[in-house]
């Protein structure tokens, strides 16, 4: 299998995960939450491992299937090689970046006690 064809295969499996991620978040935040929806009550669940593990799986998701969509786009229809591989250095350098703060964001965050 060449590089295109795991890619193209990724993207869609990273689009199921993605839709079943977002149906779990979407139970859990908005239509049966333990308690009232405040700031507390959510920093509280988001404090909790799980639920770290699961907004980094969600982030690394979210910045797969959308870079990944942004590249296979770039390399469709942008013709000259370097602006290509300009636009491509910047969306990996932009997602990257992305991937740090989220990270560092999800893994720092402590309710205020």
């Amino acid at each position: 299998m060449n590089t295109g064809a795991l890619r193209w295969l990724l993207h869609r499996v990273s689009g199921i995960a993605l839709l079943v991620v977002l149906l779990f978040h979407f139970g859990a935040a908005h239509y049966f939450p333990v308690g009232d929806v405040t700031y507390q009550a959510v920093a509280q669940r988001l404090a909790q491992p799980f639920w770290k593990f699961f907004n980094l799986a969600f982030l690394v998701l979210a910045l797969y299937h959308g870079l990944n969509g942004g590249w296979s786009i770039l390399e469709d229809y942008v013709e000259k090689s370097w602006l290509r591989m300009t636009l491509m250095g910047l969306i990996f350098v932009g997602g990257l970046a992305l991937l740090v703060l989220g990270t560092l964001t999800v893994v720092a965050f402590q309710p205020n006690r």
